[in-house]
């Protein structure tokens, strides 16, 4: 019975392992496509681990105050050239869906 057991027990984790997704990372966005954002400034977002329309869509105030002073050096760059909404779209033309 108890070989039984472990059998049983080794079936499981196997199956769990197999189970397990494991996603790949994700694909960088060309984020030139933004207005606002050429090969220097991508250059910038992506060495600070930026790459995505994804990314660039979800920043929160407090991250586009950090990137602007710390990363891109432009203050008010990213709302005055609305990167959120431009990403949000580019996303949407890409991936068929709404972020």
């Amino acid at each position: 019975r108890l070989e039984e057991m472990n059998g049983l027990i080794k079936d499981l984790a196997e199956s769990r392992q197999a189970a397990a997704v494991v996603v790949p990372p994700e694909e960088p966005d060309d984020l030139k496509l933004i207005s606002g954002i050429g090969p220097v400034l991508e250059g910038k977002l992506n060495g600070a681990g930026i790459t995505t329309y994804q990314q660039i869509a979800a920043l929160t105030d407090d991250e586009v105050e950090r990137l602007e002073s710390d990363v891109i050096n432009f203050s008010g760059r990213i709302h005055r050239d609305d990167w959120i909404g431009q990403a949000k779209t580019l996303y949407l033309k890409k991936y068929g869906k709404t972020i």
